[in-house]
C-alpha cells in the first residue's frame, strides 16, 4: 500500500516487520513519481531517535545512489525490482530519475538532512526561527539546570522570614513521618515535576496559586480531616464504652473482628479499608459469636445488646462511606502541599535563569511550541511552515507525546486538505516510553476513531527478522498473556497478535527457571550466563553476535563488571560506572573531606579505602587508630594519612578542582595500567563539569551525586565484544542471539506522582490536585473514585511492562535465552509459567523449557 494524495496511511507494524524498508519505499515513491527532482524539499520525515533518522538518511541515499549507477548490488535488487514493477517505471526511467534526484539532494544536502529529522530537532528548529533577534542555546543537561535553580532558591528563601517558616514546617512534617527531610532533594523533586511534559497542564494551573492560597487550602484540609478522625474516634470509644457498661468481653466476639474493627476507629487508623469481607458477612447474618462459643452468660449479654451493636456498626459504616473519599484525597494531598506551595518560587527562578542565560530546555520544546500555536498571531506563521511540506512520514508513532502530536497534527491535516499525503507507522506493543511522555493511546485512537480525511489502515504481519521457532514462541506467549488485561483494548492488541514467518526455518528458545538456589540470585544468574556464553562460542558465534538485555542500569553494571573480571570483552551501552571503581571512591571521599572538614564519617571511609589500597598498614587496632586521628583538625588529619606530607591544605588552596584531582591521584599513586580508563573518564567528567559550572568543590560534589549513576567508560563499537544494554536502548535493534538474564520484574507500579480531578469547591478552587501513587492503594476498595483511577493507572503500567517484555523477546534472529526466578502473580515470570501451563509443558521439578532444536557445538 503506497502513499496516495489526501490520504492518511496508518501502518500497525509489529517487531521485525521491516518498517524502515516500508518507509524508504514510500519515501522513494513520492520522489520518483514527482516531475521535480527537488521534491525531497517538500517531504518531512520525523523519527523518534537520532539513530533512526540517520539510518533513514543513509538508506535513502544508498538506494538512490544504487539506482542511478545501473549496477544494482544484491541487497538492493529486491527494492529495485519492486519499484520498477509497482511504480510503472522502466529501468531506464528509474536510472534517469534517480540520477537527477541524487544530484539535487547532494547539491542541497542541508534541506534533505533537515527534512529527515527527529521530532525534537524539528520542533527546536521551528522555535529557533522565532528567536532570530537573539542567540538561543538548547540546554540538554536538565539535572545541572535544576540543581542551579534549587541552590538559588535555597539561598533566597532561607533569608526570607515568610518562606523560612514554610520550609522548616515542610521539613518537620517529613521528619515526623520518618521520611526524607532534605530540602534540596524535595525542591529538586518539585523542579523535576515542573519540567516533566506529562505534568504540563496541571502544573500550568498550579502556578496560578499563591502561597496564601496553599496555606488557606492546607488549613481547610487539616480541619476537615481532624473533624472526620474525631467522629471516627467517637464511634470506636462508644463501642468500648458499651462493652464496659454491659460487661461484654472482647474475646466473646467471633475472631475478635468487631473489637479490632472499632479499635481502628478509636486509634484513627482508618486510611485502609477496615470493612473486610469476613466482618461484613457476619454483620449481614447478624452473627456475633461462634457456634462453638461456650460462655452462656456472654451469649445472653450479646443477644441482649445485639441491636445496639449492630446499629453502631451501621452508623459507623454510613459515616465512613459518606466521608472517606474526600478524607483519603485530603490526606494524600496534605503529604506534599507544603513543598508544592513553593512551586511559584521555582517558576520565577526558572524563568529568570532561562532569560539570563538565553537558553531553552530540551524538555520544554514541545510545551513552548504548543503554547505558541495557541497564540493569535502564531498560527499564520506556523501555516507558512506547513506550506513547505506536502508529504509527512512519522515513525514510531506510539512513542510520541500528546503535545508532540498536537503540534504536528495541524501540519498533517493541512497537507491532507491540500492534496498532500501522510504516512504514520507505529506499534502499540512497543510503547515503552510513557514515563517520558510517550502515549500509545493516541495511536490506538487514531486507528479506531473517525476522521475528516481519507484514512487507510494496514497491519504488517510478516516477520522478516526472526527464525520460525522464535516467531511461533512469541505468537503463542503473547496470545496467552493477553488474558491478563482487564482493558479490552489492551487485551485485543495482544490477542490479535500473530505474525507470519518469512521462510526462515529453525530458531531456538530456552527458558530457565532458577529454583531454590542457596547462592545469591544475581551471582547464580551470572554463572548461568557465563556458561551459556561459553556454549555459544563453541557453536561458532562471535562475541559481537550476543546481546544481553537488562531491565535497568544496575543489572547491566553488575553483569558488565563480572564479565570483565572473567576476561570476557564487553561493549555496553549500559557501560561500566566509574563511581564503582576503587580509586574514584578515594578521590571523591577526599574531595568531600576538603569540602566538609567536619564530616567525620567520610574520614573513616577514606581511612578504610586507603588501608585496602595498601597505602598504609594499620599496626594497632583499627578502632583505636581511627579514634586517635579522626577528630584532629583537617591539616593534622592529612599529615597522619600521608607518609611524606606530600599533600597539605596549603598546596590545595586556590587550585581548580581538576588540579586538585590530579594532585590526589599523584599523592596516592592511583594511576596504573588497569585503571587508566576509569581515571581519565573521571578527569574528563571534572573537566566538563568545571567548564559549565563555577569552580566550587561543594557544587561539583552536588553535581557528581546527580550524575554518578550515568558517568561511565565506553568501549569502542569496532571490537568483537558482547553487547549489554537496557531493553529501552535495544529498541529497533536486532542480534543473532539475545540473553535476558532477569526476566522477573514486577508488572505493578512503583511510587509515582499523579494528578487527579477533584471538585474545586471542596479544594479552595484547586483542580486537579497532586498525589503520589503507593502500593497500599490496592487495598482502598471502599472509594470508587480512587479505586477506578488506581485500576486505570495500574492497567497502563501493566501494559507498559508487558510491552517491555515484548520488545526484549523480539530482538533475536536465531536464539532467545531467558533466565528467571518464580515470582508472585505480579511478576513477569508468573505469566511465563502460566503460558507454559497452558501449553501443558509445566513441571514443578523441571527448570528448563525448550522450543526448537539447539545448534550443535563445533
Amino acid at each position: 500500500m503506497l502513499v496516495s494524495p489526501s490520504t492518511l496511511k496508518i501502518y500497525n507494524a509489529s517487531a521485525g516487520s521491516g518498517k524502515t524498508t516500508l518507509l524508504v519505499i514510500n519515501y522513494l515513491y513520492v520522489l520518483l513519481k514527482s516531475p521535480y527532482p527537488d521534491e525531497f524539499k517538500r517531504v518531512l520525515v520525523l523519527t523518534f531517535t537520532k539513530k533512526a533518522s540517520e539510518e533513514m538518511k543513509n538508506r535513502i541515499i544508498q538506494c538512490i545512489k544504487e539506482f542511478s549507477i545501473q549496477k544494482i548490488k544484491k541487497e538492493y535488487r529486491f527494492l529495485f525490482d519492486y519499484i520498477t514493477k509497482n511504480f510503472n517505471l522502466t529501468k531506464h526511467q528509474l536510472y534517469q530519475r534517480s540520477e537527477k534526484i541524487l544530484f539535487s539532494i547532494l547539491h542541497d544536502f542541508y534541506f534533505f538532512s533537515r527534512n529527515v529529522s527527529t521530532i525534537d530537532k524539528f520542533t527546536y528548529n521551528i522555535i529557533r526561527s522565532f528567536f532570530s533577534e537573539r542567540e538561543i542555546h538548547l540546554e540538554m543537561d536538565i539535572d545541572r539546570f535544576l540543581l542551579k535553580i534549587v541552590e538559588n532558591i535555597l539561598y533566597r528563601l532561607k533569608n526570607s522570614e515568610k518562606w523560612s517558616k514554610v520550609l522548616i514546617q515542610s521539613s518537620l512534617e517529613k521528619l515526623k513521618k520518618g521520611k526524607n527531610w532534605d530540602l534540596k532533594k524535595e525542591l529538586l523533586k518539585i523542579a523535576h515535576i515542573m519540567v516533566k511534559e506529562n505534568n504540563f497542564f496541571p502544573v500550568k494551573k498550579m502556578k496560578n496559586y499563591s502561597l496564601e492560597d496553599f496555606i488557606q487550602l492546607k488549613n481547610i484540609l487539616i480541619k476537615r480531616t481532624k473533624i472526620f478522625e474525631k467522629e471516627c474516634k467517637k464511634k470506636g470509644e462508644k463501642f468500648f464504652n458499651l462493652l464496659e457498661k454491659t460487661l461484654i468481653k472482647k474475646h466473646s466476639f467471633i475472631h475478635l473482628d468487631l473489637p479490632r474493627f472499632f479499635q481502628k476507629f478509636k486509634n484513627e487508623n482508618i486510611f485502609l479499608n477496615p470493612f473486610h469481607e469476613r466482618i461484613e458477612k457476619y454483620m449481614k447474618r447478624k452473627i456475633f459469636y461462634s457456634k462453638y462459643f461456650s460462655d452462656k452468660n456472654q451469649k445472653i449479654l450479646i443477644e441482649k445488646n445485639k441491636k445496639r451493636i449492630l446499629s453502631l456498626y451501621e452508623e459507623t459504616k454510613f459515616l465512613y462511606k459518606k466521608n472517606i473519599s474526600n478524607y483519603l484525597l485530603d490526606k494524600l494531598f496534605l503529604k506534599n502541599i507544603s513543598i508544592l506551595s513553593i512551586i511559584h518560587e521555582v517558576e520565577k527562578e526558572f524563568r529568570y535563569i532561562i532569560n539570563e542565560k538565553k537558553i531553552i530546555l530540551n524538555t520544554e520544546l514541545n510545551k513552548i511550541l504548543y503554547e505558541k500555536i495557541g497564540q493569535e498571531t502564531f498560527p499564520k506563521m506556523y501555516e507558512k511552515i506547513g506550506l513547505q511540506y506536502h508529504h509527512y512520514f512519522i515513525d514510531e508513532f506510539q512513542d510520541i507525546s500528546f503535545l508532540q502530536w498536537k503540534n504536528i497534527q495541524i501540519l498533517v491535516e493541512n497537507a491532507l486538505s491540500e492534496n498532500g499525503s501522510a504516512m504514520i507507522v507505529g506499534d502499540p506493543k512497543q510503547s515503552i516510553y510513557r514515563w517520558r511522555g510517550g502515549d500509545s493511546s493516541q495511536f490506538i485512537k487514531l486507528i479506531n476513531s473517525k476522521s475528516n480525511y481519507n484514512k487507510k489502515i494496514r497491519s504488517i504481519e510478516k516477520n522478516f527478522r526472526s527464525y520460525e521457532e522464535i516467531v511461533k514462541f512469541n505468537n503463542s506467549l503473547y496470545q496467552s498473556i493477553s488474558k491478563i488485561f482487564n482493558s479490552t483494548i489492551y487485551q485485543n492488541i495482544y490477542k490479535n497478535y500473530k505474525q507470519k514467518i518469512d521462510k526462515k526455518s529453525g530458531g531456538y528458545v530456552e527458558i530457565n527457571f532458577i529454583k531454590n538456589s542457596n547462592q545469591n540470585y544475581k551471582e547464580y544468574i551470572y554463572l548461568k550466563i557465563k556458561n551459556k556464553i561459553e556454549k555459544l562460542l563453541k557453536q561458532k558465534y562471535a562475541l559481537s553476535d550476543i546481546a544481553i538485555l537488562v531491565r535497568n542500569n544496575k543489572e547491566g553494571h553488575f553483569l558488565s563488571e563480572k564479565l570483565v573480571e572473567d576476561g570476557i570483552v564487553v561493549n555496553t551501552s549500559v557501560s561500566l560506572l566509574i563511581k564503582n571503581h576503587f580509586e574514584i571512591q578515594i578521590i571523591i571521599n577526599f574531595l568531600y573531606i576538603i569540602a566538609y572538614p567536619y564530616n567525620y564519617r567520610k574520614r573513616v571511609v577514606l581511612i578504610f579505602l586507603l588501608s585496602k589500597k595498601g597505602f598504609f598498614h594499620i599496626k594497632m587496632n583499627h578502632h583505636d587508630f581511627i579514634m586517635k586521628i579522626i577528630f584532629l583538625p583537617l591539616n593534622l588529619f592529612l599529615k597522619k594519612i600521608f607518609f611524606k606530607n606530600s599533600l597539605t591544605l596549603n598546596k590545595l588552596y586556590n587550585k581548580s578542582i581538576y588540579s586538585i584531582s590530579e594532585d590526589i591521584i599523584e599523592a596516592f599513586g592511583l594511576l596504573n595500567k588497569k585503571n587508566y580508563a576509569y581515571i581519565y573518564s573521571f578527569l574528563d567528567f571534572v573537566h566538563r563539569t568545571t567548564k559549565i559550572a563555577e569552580n566550587s568543590i561543594i557544587h561539583f560534589l552536588d553535581y557528581w551525586e546527580l550524575k554518578k549513576e550515568k558517568e561511565s567508560i565506553v568501549i569502542s563499537n569496532n571490537i568483537n565484544a558482547i553487547r549489554i544494554m537496557t531493553i529501552h536502548q535495544s529498541k529497533g535493534l536486532q542480534f543473532p542471539v539475545v540473553l535476558i538474564p532477569f526476566t522477573d520484574w514486577n508488572v505493578d507500579s512503583s511510587k509515582e506522582e499523579i494528578w487527579i480531578d477533584v471538585n474545586p469547591h471542596l479544594y479552595n478552587g484547586f483542580n486537579p490536585i497532586y498525589l503520589e501513587i503507593e502500593k497500599n492503594f490496592k487495598h482502598i476498595k471502599h472509594d470508587n473514585n480512587i479505586r477506578n483511577f488506581y485500576e486505570y493507572y495500574q492497567s497502563n503500567i501493566k501494559f507498559d511492562n508487558i510491552n517491555l517484555l515484548y520488545v526484549a523477546t523480539t530482538r533475536s534472529i536465531e536464539q532467545l535465552i531467558l533466565f528467571s526466578k518464580l515470582g508472585n502473580d505480579t511478576s513477569i515470570s508468573f505469566y511465563i509459567k502460566k503460558f507454559l501451563c497452558e501449553k501443558k509443558m509445566w513441571n514443578e521439578k523441571k527448570s528448563q523449557y525448550i522450543f526448537g532444536i539447539e545448534k550443535k557445538n563445533y
